[in-house]
């Protein structure tokens, strides 16, 4: 679609939505917005911005990273915690 469906404006690039009135230009445009969204909140930069949104940043940076541990894999976690005994065995010894 060329044009906005509710004020006409012409569409500007490979926008979702009409940056005028705030609606989308069709409904494939606003099922590829939502899946967009959807992908951007699963990363990393999605993650930085709720914690930059958040009031509180340090309980905001908390939520994410026991989300983040939560969603780890149990083998990732065990290799994880391996390697940290590994370096503190390595590094006790030296103090």
């Amino acid at each position: 679609m060329k044009n906005c469906p509710q004020c006409g404006q012409p569409r500007l690039g490979e926008e979702f939505k009409c940056p005028s009135c705030d609606v989308f230009y069709s409904q494939l445009d606003e099922l590829l917005y939502e899946e967009q969204q959807k992908q951007e909140s699963q990363t990393l930069k999605g993650a930085f911005k709720r914690i930059r949104a958040a009031e509180n940043h340090s309980q905001a940076l908390r939520n994410e990273l026991k989300t983040i541990w939560r969603n780890t894999p149990l083998k990732t976690k065990i290799v994880i915690w391996t390697v940290i005994a590994f370096v503190f065995v390595l590094v006790v010894p030296i103090f």
